[in-house]
């Protein structure tokens, strides 16, 4: 089992080599699946699930990205210095995982929050579960 520095220290390799590609001019899907992987390693640090969701099986509910995966990516892409550190504070601002049930998740899709923030969001100022509070979702804990 690799200790969360460990896993951070791997997260921190996964940008250097995105950006890299980046730099190439490569397109966004050779890159992003790499990166959610290494992030998948820490999903369990902010995890969260909706009230409806809570007590159902794996295979009924959703695990969802409270703020899209993309959001995310590019918040660490644009870090100023790799420090385990900095990495790690946007992990905990920023990717947070919410088991949520399928209608739910339906719901988000409905109202054109599948993978995008509110309009107007703001991520300095505003809350990170603003696309669940439009679509209705209410959180059971908040991590």
């Amino acid at each position: 089992m690799r200790t969360i520095e460990q896993k951070i220290e791997c997260i921190k390799k996964v940008i250097l080599n995105s950006q890299e590609h980046i730099k190439a001019g490569d397109p966004t899907r050779v890159y992003s699946q790499y990166v959610r992987y290494a992030l998948d390693e820490v999903k369990g640090l902010n995890f969260c699930t909706s009230k409806k969701a809570k007590g159902l099986k794996r295979k009924e509910v959703t695990h969802e990205h409270v703020i899209p995966h993309s959001i995310v990516m590019n918040k660490l892409f644009s870090l100023d210095s790799l420090t385990n550190e900095n990495i790690m504070s946007i992990i905990q601002k920023y990717y947070v995982i919410c088991a949520i049930t399928k209608e739910e998740d339906k719901r988000l899709n409905a109202i054109g929050l599948k993978s995008k923030m509110p309009e107007g969001w703001d991520e300095a100022n505003d809350n990170v579960f603003a696309r669940y509070e439009s679509a209705g979702i209410s959180i059971c804990e908040l991590p």
